[in-house]
C-alpha cells in the first residue's frame, strides 16, 4: 500500500496530539514518525529542529527532556547533513539557537535562515557579528556585546536588542566604560540580566538604578571551583540579586530550552521565597 493512501482512523486533531506527544517525548523518536505518512512528517519535523546546539565540530546535539531520554546528537547520524535541512523548516521551526565556537560558514547560513529565533546563544569568538543578527529580535540572548558590535561603544537602542527580556553578558567590566553598561537600561523590556565577571559587582546598584524594569540582576558563576563572592550589604538585601554558581552551563541551557527549567527560572522562584520572607 502507498504511504500517501493510509487514512487515519482517529480524527485528525487527536492523531497530532498523539504524534506531537510521542515526538516531545522522545525526541531521538522523530525521524522514524516522520516515515509514517506525509500528514505525520508535517506535524513533528519541526519539532526536531526546535532546539539546535552546534558543538565545536559542526554537530548539532543537546540533552533529553528531563534527563530521561535522549535528544538528537550528530554522532546518531540525524544532523549529518545540516545545511541540508530545509531554508523553511529552519525559518519556521528554531526556536533555541546555540552557537559555541563553530565554522563561520555555518553560522552563516543558520543565522541567516533561523529568523524567528527567540533564544540565541553566541559565544565570544563566534563570528556571530550584528551584520548575521541584526535582522532577529530575540527574547533571550547571550552574547558578548562587545563582540557582536565590534566596537567599544555598543548601540542599546538597536531594533535587535527591542525585544530582549533576558540577556547574560560574557564580556569583562573592563572592556567598555562604565558608563557604557549604565546605558543597558535603554533597552526597552529587559528584565532580567546576568554577568560572569565578578568585576560587574560594584556597578550593580547603579545598574538597578538605572534599569528601572529589571527583576532579576544575577552573577553567574561558570567556574569548576565556587567560591564566595563579596558583596556590600545594600547589594546583599535587594530581593532581585543573586548569586548563582552553574557548573553545568551547556546542559542547563539545554534544560531550559527543552522544558523551561534553568537558572533563570530558579532565579525567579529564590526571589519569590525571598520576598515571602523565612
Amino acid at each position: 500500500m502507498r504511504q500517501d493512501s493510509i487514512q487515519p482512523l482517529l480524527p485528525l486533531e487527536l492523531e497530532r496530539v498523539i504524534f506531537e506527544l510521542a515526538a516531545y517525548t522522545r525526541p531521538l523518536s522523530v525521524p522514524s514518525l516522520m516515515l509514517v505518512a506525509w500528514r505525520v512528517k508535517a506535524w513533528v519535523e519541526p519539532l526536531l529542529y526546535r532546539v539546535l546546539l552546534l558543538s565545536e565540530t559542526w554537530s548539532v546535539f543537546g540533552t533529553g527532556l528531563h534527563g530521561a531520554h535522549q535528544y538528537p546528537y550528530e554522532d546518531n547520524g540525524i544532523f549529518s547533513h545540516t545545511f541540508a535541512i530545509p531554508p523553511a523548516v529552519l525559518r519556521t521551526s528554531v526556536q533555541h539557537l546555540c552557537l559555541p565556537q563553530t565554522n563561520h560558514k555555518l553560522t552563516k547560513f543558520l543565522l541567516s535562515h533561523c529568523l524567528f529565533v527567540r533564544d540565541l546563544w553566541a559565544l565570544t569568538d563566534t563570528e556571530a557579528s550584528l551584520d548575521l543578527v541584526g535582522a532577529l529580535r530575540p527574547r533571550r540572548f547571550y552574547c558578548s556585546v562587545t563582540a557582536i558590535f565590534r566596537k567599544t561603544t555598543v548601540d542599546f537602542v538597536h531594533s535587535m536588542v527591542s525585544q530582549i527580556t533576558h540577556l547574560e553578558i560574557f564580556d569583562e567590566a573592563e572592556e567598555l566604560p562604565e558608563e557604557s553598561w549604565f546605558s543597558l537600561g535603554l533597552i526597552p523590556n529587559l528584565t532580567h540580566l546576568t554577568f560572569n565577571d565578578e568585576a560587574f559587582l560594584p556597578l550593580f546598584p547603579n545598574l538597578f538604578r538605572t534599569c528601572a524594569s529589571l527583576r532579576v540582576l544575577a552573577l553567574v558563576m561558570l567556574d569548576f571551583v565556587v567560591h564566595p563572592v563579596e558583596t556590600s550589604d545594600d547589594l546583599a538585601r535587594d530581593t532581585r540579586f543573586v548569586w548563582i554558581p552553574c557548573k553545568q552551563y551547556v546542559k542547563d541551557w539545554t534544560q531550559g530550552a527543552l522544558t523551561g527549567e534553568d537558572y533563570w527560572s530558579r532565579a525567579d522562584e529564590f526571589i519569590e521565597r525571598r520576598k515571602s520572607g523565612p
